[in-house]
């Protein structure tokens, strides 16, 4: 048991590049290594929990702590992959005040969102690749684009919506029921708020963590006005340069909004679903899942939702770069490299980016 924290909290401070990054570490260290699970197993698991809502990384590290040391082994994996990036995300969100506001740090951050964006629309590769062979999934992400576009429908449900709509035309079923969770909001505490918001987007949101953030913008941004763009994009920065699930990108968010407990509500929301799911039914039901002809189409639908909407999360997060010469510059830069050099560190990309973009700034300002 001392050993699974070590290697979880060791993930949780090193584990840079994205959550397949870390899933294929974990791979290579059970699978490969330990041989504590055949590659068949491990892989199995990994399809059906790119199948679930909620954040992939931090399931397979809950999924491999439980099947091998039963239940205390998924509450300790899963909390030592989160305890590094929760205590950076919260320290930097305590710091973000006194340091915000300082002339230099704009444009640094600026150039941390022109790389951020890069890179976030790279991560969308292998959900792409693995989908748009199907026909159905160019027109899924298009029409979802539109509708997030507009704001007609909130994104948690028009993931699970886009899932069931493709099982039904794929599988042609004659009848479908369609169940989705009405979000009540109440004019409770603001910390309960978070918990709410967080526990419905890790119960449907499917994808990958980076899902959660057109949800997370949407909600904290749009609807609450909770936070300002600017805020919401800095969140997203600071998620994506800390290791581990950039879900931990809501600790920084639930900090601003109502301080630590805010924090602590948003994390424990987002994350206890995921959690539930692998301490309880999904080892059981692997096998079972595994053989269902619907999990696929389900997922092409899903998968495309997830896509549309990201991307049109990038698309809003720049809003006020499209016309800095800066932004193209460092966005291009940053895909071309991440697609001719996959392995390339993604912290170093964002503080190089950060680092031209406040030198191009200082140059302009002295001419």
């Amino acid at each position: 048991m001392k050993q699974l924290f070590k290697y979880f909290l060791y993930l949780g401070v090193a584990g840079f590049g994205g959550p397949l990054m870390l899933i294929q570490q974990m791979r290579e260290h059970y699978v490969d290594d330990l041989k504590e699970l055949t590659g068949k197993e491990f892989d199995q698991a990994f399809t059906l929990i790119k199948a679930m809502p909620g954040p992939i990384a931090f399931q397979m590290a809950v999924f491999l702590g439980n099947r091998l040391y039963k239940s205390l082994g998924g509450l300790v994996a899963g909390f030592a992959l989160l305890l590094p990036s929760f205590i950076m995300m919260v320290t930097v969100a305590y710091f973000y005040a006194s340091f915000v506001n300082v002339s230099f740090i704009h444009p640094v951050l600026d150039g941390f969102l022109f790389s951020v964006s890069a890179v976030i629309l790279i991560s969308l590769k292998s959900l792409v690749i693995n989908n748009y062979k199907f026909i159905i999934f160019i027109p899924l992400v298009l029409l979802n684009m539109f509708l997030c576009w507009k704001q007609i429908l909130p994104e948690p449900l028009l993931i699970v919506g886009f899932g069931l709509l493709a099982v039904f035309i794929n599988q042609k079923v004659n009848r479908l029921r369609l169940f989705s969770a009405a979000f009540l909001l109440v004019d409770w505490q603001t910390v309960y708020d978070l918990f709410k918001l967080g526990l419905v987007s890790g119960a449907v949101v499917f994808g990958t963590g980076l899902a959660l953030i057109p949800v997370l913008k949407t909600n904290l941004v749009d609807i609450h006005h909770w936070l300002s763009l600017k805020e919401f994009n800095d969140g997203v920065i600071f998620g994506q340069m800390t290791p581990g699930p950039i879900t931990i990108t809501g600790a920084f968010l639930g900090y601003r909004i109502s301080g630590f407990m805010g924090s602590l509500g948003m994390m424990f929301g987002i994350f206890l679903m995921p959690f539930f799911h692998m301490m309880t039914w999904f080892p059981y039901a692997i096998k079972w899942l595994g053989g269902q002809k619907w999990i696929n189409n389900f997922l092409v639908g899903a998968t495309s939702a997830v896509v549309g909407s990201i991307l049109v999360t990038i698309i809003n997060m720049n809003a006020e770069s499209y016309n800095k010469i800066m932004f193209w510059v460092l966005f291009l830069a940053n895909f071309a490299i991440l697609i001719l050099k996959p392995k390339t560190s993604i912290l170093l990309l964002i503080v190089i980016s950060g680092l031209l973009n406040l030198l191009f700034f200082t140059a302009m300002n002295s001419i």
